[in-house]
């Protein structure tokens, strides 16, 4: 089977509900990586943005945004619209990066939103970097469990590897111990203007040791997610594609691309099978 490889262009848009800021203050991001999404900060202006971006062919929406202190995102006073929207216009495919809900949300999540990228900030150095007030690193056990029980059929647990002395080992094996339809690695970035500036990029072949756990438990199905640091984005993709590590990779090299002649997606790499023909570029 072929590896798919996926960038955003067109058909799939980000939105962030919260614009640039965010309530934490993560040791790897400080709110950079969500300071460039388009805000969309009511439920009015993202029904209005999600209709001016369909009438353009975008289907795809990722919605994200900042969390509040309890590393949550302010999700359900926007969940009406999206379910509105989803009635009214055919082919619309919604992923969320919703933090830390709460169940009831989960819920009423389950029938407006087709996938779940789940931050599983599980591993001790993930849990700490995160600098979240009156959460354990537990709560990210039982809203995934949560997820998987009563929320959209697909959810995708996130780990991130590469923060120093960080034992991910237990949290690889928690997350494939849930059995999602995929696992889905991000390798630490360090990213100026954040704490983690100061840091080394990680040896990609210590994040390789990681992605073959990952992908022995969850029999292949791992991607490689957006953040990863350029300058060993060569090594690592091409080493995961050449030893059959991973089935998706985000925003691969071009080498990777053209060497290994990845099938390419318009879409985020979370997108199940069912949906992703229509984001097809080749």
């Amino acid at each position: 089977m072929a590896v798919k490889g996926f960038y955003i262009r067109s058909k799939f848009a980000v939105l962030s509900l919260t614009g640039g800021s965010c309530s934490l203050n993560c040791f790897y991001c400080s709110a950079k990586y969500i300071a460039s999404m388009e805000g969309a900060m009511t439920p009015d202006g993202l029904e209005k943005a999600i209709r001016a971006y369909y009438r353009r062919g975008t289907r795809g929406f990722l919605i994200s945004g900042g969390f509040n202190e309890r590393g949550e995102l302010n999700l359900k006073p926007f969940l009406p619209a999206l379910r509105r929207l989803k009635r009214e216009l055919d082919g619309l495919v919604f992923n969320v990066h919703p933090g830390l809900p709460d169940r009831g949300t989960i819920e009423e999540m389950r029938e407006v939103i087709d996938v779940v990228d789940f931050e599983f900030a599980y591993s001790p150095k993930a849990f700490h970097a995160k600098g979240m007030k009156g959460r354990k690193r537990e709560n990210y056990l039982r809203v995934l469990e949560d997820f998987v029980t009563y929320g959209p059929k697909y959810v995708v647990p996130h780990l991130m590897l590469g923060l120093p002395n960080d034992e991910v080992e237990e949290a690889i094996r928690i997350a494939s111990s849930f059995k999602p339809y995929l696992l889905n690695f991000l390798v630490l970035i360090p990213t100026k203007g954040t704490p983690s500036e100061r840091l080394r990029v990680p040896d990609p072949h210590e994040v390789l040791k990681w992605v073959e756990l990952g992908s022995r438990l969850m029999g292949g199905r791992v991607s490689l997610g957006c953040m990863r640091p350029f300058s060993i984005k060569g090594v690592l993709d091409r080493e995961a594609v050449s030893r059959g590590l991973v089935e998706r990779i985000a925003n691969p090299s071009p080498e990777v691309v053209r060497e290994f002649k990845l099938e390419l997606y318009d879409a985020c790499c979370s997108l199940p099978e069912e949906v992703l023909e229509g984001f097809r570029t080749t």
